[in-house]
């Protein structure tokens, strides 16, 4: 019948008979779990009964599922069935072929909810030209029911998301406070709701402020590792290290932090390559699948106006060596990291003339 959009399923909830079948997926997991509960409580109520509410696992079997749909509802209009985290790419062919025809035929008292709040999955693979195995369930599931696909969102949406909760909490947040808790915070919106959540409790209905947030907002690794690079351009060298402490301080792995730091780099040199060739950021987004992070570039692109682009060619071959060094040679992985620090910095001055 359809795919929809958040806005499009949230509007479909609120109104008319569920259909017989649901695929429910996304990269922002706390969407896909969020509305698969809202979509369970339409069909099932708050207290569902065990008899009409079933919940099978990854490791269910087809026989199980089937099985699970042909028993009629006792107390409730609908039988809702679901099956969470089911990794539809790992069915052999002749059972996908199966799950696709049941689609067609689960009965009109039962509502099949294939839901995936922890596993990763995506219809539309990037440069993959081969229809995958959860393309083709998805295509089925269309014709007689409902796709969902939730995709991380932007910043700026995230910004109003993050206001929108503050006020339910009776609290003040404002559009600046609440991009600066997603820099420090990231942009997972599970996390981003603990923050929230905190941040209101302390608040206590009133203003949740900078200072609060500077206060009792978590940093993640991503989140620190970009204040680490903004000390680096800004010639702050004590606060790249303290970064850099803090960070191993969290028990973060040498290995992470030193591929979340090339990331950063190598989306900083992408923008400004892209710039300097008169290319949009979101064409340098699309050319290097991006995808729904188009936001990393237009970030790095703020960030790369401090460098020049043969500053960041030097930049990204210092990381490529450390990172090979960390790979081949027995030593001690902080060192290593501690040292390409060392490394950057010095590569700041020489590009700054110090």
């Amino acid at each position: 019948m359809a795919k929809l959009t958040e806005s499009e399923f949230k509007k479909k909830l609120s109104s008319g008979e569920p259909d017989r079948v649901y695929l429910i997926y996304g990269e922002e997991k706390f969407l896909v779990k969020n509305y698969t509960a809202k979509l369970c409580e339409k069909i099932a109520g708050k207290s569902p009964s065990e008899f009409d509410f079933v919940k099978l696992s990854s490791g269910a079997e087809l026989e199980e599922i089937f099985s699970a749909c042909e028993q009629f509802p006792m107390f409730s209009k609908y039988k809702c069935v679901v099956v969470s985290d089911m990794n539809i790419d790992a069915l052999p062919e002749s059972d996908l072929k199966l799950l696709m025809q049941y689609c067609e035929d689960v009965s009109p008292s039962t509502v099949l909810i294939f839901t995936m709040p922890t596993l990763s999955g995506d219809a539309k693979k990037s440069g993959d030209k081969k229809t995958t195995k959860l393309q083709k369930l998805a295509a089925a599931v269309q014709k007689f029911g409902t796709v969902a696909e939730f995709a991380k969102k932007d910043n700026s949406s995230l910004e109003k998301v993050l206001v929108t909760w503050a006020e339910r909490n009776g609290c003040l947040l404002s559009p600046r406070n609440a991009s600066r808790i997603i820099a420090l915070s990231g942009s997972d919106m599970t996390a981003l709701k603990n923050e929230i959540d905190k941040l209101s409790a302390y608040a206590n209905s009133g203003e949740i402020t900078e200072e609060i947030i500077d206060i009792l907002v978590a940093r993640n690794t991503e989140a620190r590792i970009f204040a680490l690079s903004d000390c680096l351009a800004a010639g702050d060298h004590s606060g790249a290290y303290k970064q850099l402490r803090d960070l191993f301080e969290q028990n973060e792995k040498p290995e992470i932090i030193l591929s979340t730091l090339s990331s950063v780099y190598l989306d900083m040199y992408r923008a400004k390559v892209a710039a300097e060739s008169g290319v949009s950021i979101s064409q340098a987004a699309s050319d290097f699948k991006y995808g729904r992070r188009e936001f990393l570039l237009k970030n790095a692109g703020q960030r790369a106006s401090r460098y020049k682009t043969s500053a960041l060619r030097r930049i990204l071959d210092i990381i490529l060596e450390t990172d090979m060094t960390l790979k081949s040679k027995p030593a001690d992985r902080q060192i290593l990291i501690e040292t390409l620090i060392a490394k950057l910095i010095s590569e700041t001055e020489k590009m700054h003339g110090s």
